[in-house]
């Protein structure tokens, strides 16, 4: 427990919840088909059972209360850059778009950061994050993570991508 914040297990439940997020432009980048997302939830919360350090988890806040989830290893990868030339734990996490923009996402991603440096002992940090997304790599350089090369990927559409590091 970080700052009050729970890492837990991804439930049904929250992959059912996840899916059915929406975010306002341009974040609506991150929202998915609800059977595709629900799906590949469901089948990471599997994988958590059955590798709790390379699969998504679920983050309450102090209340106790869903706030969202985060990810570690290629689950937080995006296609199109070469991850091998760093020995790094990728991370990637995602917030309920109702409490984006309140002040907490420096305490979710501490607690994420928490959850990842005791479960793994990397050496290196690092997080692959969309350059529109300002507040996300904000709440990184705020932790201290540095960009160090930017690529682009079609997705959705043409988007490039910041990879930040940062020691462990």
């Amino acid at each position: 427990m970080e700052n009050g914040y729970q890492v837990r297990a991804l439930t049904q439940g929250d992959a059912e919840q996840i899916a059915r997020w929406r975010y306002p432009a341009p974040y609506d980048f991150y929202d998915s088909a609800p059977a595709d997302a629900s799906r590949e939830l469901l089948a990471a919360t599997a994988a958590y059972y059955a590798d709790p350090l390379h699969a998504y988890f679920a983050v309450d806040d102090e209340t106790g209360s869903f706030l969202g989830f985060g990810c570690f290893g290629v689950e937080a990868q995006v296609s199109g850059y070469d991850y091998s030339e760093q020995d790094a734990l990728d991370i990637g996490f995602g917030m309920c778009p109702d409490r984006v923009g309140g002040g907490l996402g420096n305490a979710f991603l501490s607690a994420i950061l928490s959850h990842g440096l005791a479960a793994h002992r990397p050496r290196l940090l690092r997080a692959t994050i969309a350059t529109f997304n300002e507040r996300s790599a904000h709440t990184f350089r705020r932790a201290g993570f540095v960009r160090i090369a930017t690529f682009r990927r079609r997705i959705t559409r043409p988007t490039d991508f910041g990879v930040y590091t940062r020691a462990a």
